[in-house]
């Protein structure tokens, strides 16, 4: 279990990376130049200041609000599909695995991870499909 989840990171991880230098990165730097100005007009209030200052974050916000949702998805999919994994082996060997035999605990414990790590290269399939829709959020 422990590679496959290290798998699934990883991917994560780079799928992340690639947001963040392709994209987010922009983003972060519009908002800071934009809230930078917010500040050049000394005759505004702090109370402007600090309107124009969130209007110019409202699209860094949302773009990570969008990304935390993807990932939200994606961690739910990839939970129910293990979830399904183990609920198939339950079905197949027994509702309680305090009774199985040692080989088939083995068994199913081979099965599962098996299962999972399916899962697992079913969702790195769609990070590239969640990229995707990341960047068109942005435009």
């Amino acid at each position: 279990m422990e590679a496959t989840q290290k798998r699934m990171k990883t991917a994560v991880d780079a799928m992340i990376d690639e947001i963040d230098r392709k994209y987010l990165r922009d983003v972060q730097k519009k908002m800071f130049v934009c809230s930078s100005k917010c500040c050049d007009d000394k005759s505004l209030s702090r109370e402007d200041v600090e309107s124009c200052v969130d209007r110019c974050n409202t699209t860094m916000k949302g773009a990570q609000m969008t990304l935390e949702k993807e990932l939200g998805e994606l961690q739910g999919q990839l939970s129910r599909c293990a979830m399904t994994c183990y609920d198939k082996l339950v079905q197949k060997y027994g509702p309680d695995p305090n009774k199985y035999s040692e080989s088939q605990m083995m068994s199913f414990n081979e099965q599962l991870e098996k299962c999972v790590s399916g899962c697992a290269d079913d969702h790195i399939k769609l990070l590239p499909k969640i990229k995707q829709r990341f960047a068109d959020s942005l435009r």
